[in-house]
This record gives structure tokens, C-alpha cells and sequence, in this order.
């Protein structure tokens, strides 16, 4: 059985300190990489700033237990993670997250949980269109 690490990763803040992460699709010479930020039922999230014609799309407030999907795909196929953000420090612009579901690009057939194929349907939906946003933006989301 494989061991479980949590992992510590860099983290955005708004201009009032709010921890957010960033929604991208990354294009690089042999691989593509889109992240999606869902929150503790894997839903889609609202963005405190959109530019949908960037790398970095949307910028996402994040809390204790939201998720980060990520998808990659190489000439081997896609590869799946959804990780569970675990801990948000106080202190600096870091998070802990730990791996909650993963899916190597070498297995050809796999089954997705049922808790987690909206998040996987979201980031294979974004890995696949550069422009497509999963986050979304309100009047309201003013951080």
C-alpha cells in the first residue's frame, strides 16, 4: 500500500491577504498541465481575478479541505492527481496538501471513485480546451 505524504506547497494572497492558488493550463515542449481548484464538495469555486487568455487563469481564495485536481499529458497519456488541502499557514504564503487520488499516464483503463470524477471531469475538460475556466466570478467576489 502506498504511504500517504502531505506535501507543502507556494500559495498566492490577495492584496488583504486572502490564501488563494492559481487555475492554470501550461503548455510546455512534451507535456500540457492543467490545475483545477474545487472546494470540499468539488464544485467549482468563484475566482477573485479571471484572464482566461493567460496561463495563470483564475485566481481562487482557498480554504481548509478544497481540492487542486491536476491533469498531464505526454506522449504516454494523461496522468490524474486530486490532492486535499490539509493545513493553510498564518504565517507565510504556503499550504499542505496531501494526495487524495492519483492515476499514472502508464494505466491504460482505470475507474475514477464516484466522489471524485466531477473534479476529474473538470480538469480533463480544461486539459482540453487551453480557455476553458472552471472557476467562475460574481459581483460579489470582491476580496
Amino acid at each position: 500500500m502506498e504511504e500517504i505524504i502531505d506535501k507543502r506547497i507556494k500559495i498566492a494572497r490577495t492584496r488583504t491577504g486572502v490564501p488563494c492558488l492559481w487555475e492554470s493550463t501550461m503548455k510546455f515542449a512534451d507535456l500540457r498541465r492543467a490545475t483545477a481548484i474545487l472546494d470540499k464538495n468539488g464544485k467549482s469555486k468563484a475566482a477573485v481575478f479571471l484572464n482566461a487568455d493567460k496561463e495563470k487563469q483564475a485566481l481562487v481564495p482557498i480554504q481548509q479541505n478544497d481540492f487542486i485536481a491536476k491533469a498531464f499529458e505526454d506522449k504516454h497519456g494523461v496522468a490524474l492527481s486530486v490532492f486535499k488541502v490539509t493545513e493553510i499557514s498564518s504565517m507565510e504564503n504556503t499550504a499542505v496538501i496531501v494526495p487524495v487520488y492519483r492515476k499514472s499516464s502508464l494505466v491504460a483503463e482505470y475507474e475514477v471513485p464516484t466522489e471524485y470524477a466531477h473534479m476529474i471531469e473538470s480538469v480533463m475538460n480544461k486539459l482540453g480546451n487551453n480557455k476553458h475556466v472552471v472557476s467562475y466570478m460574481t459581483e460579489a467576489a470582491t476580496v
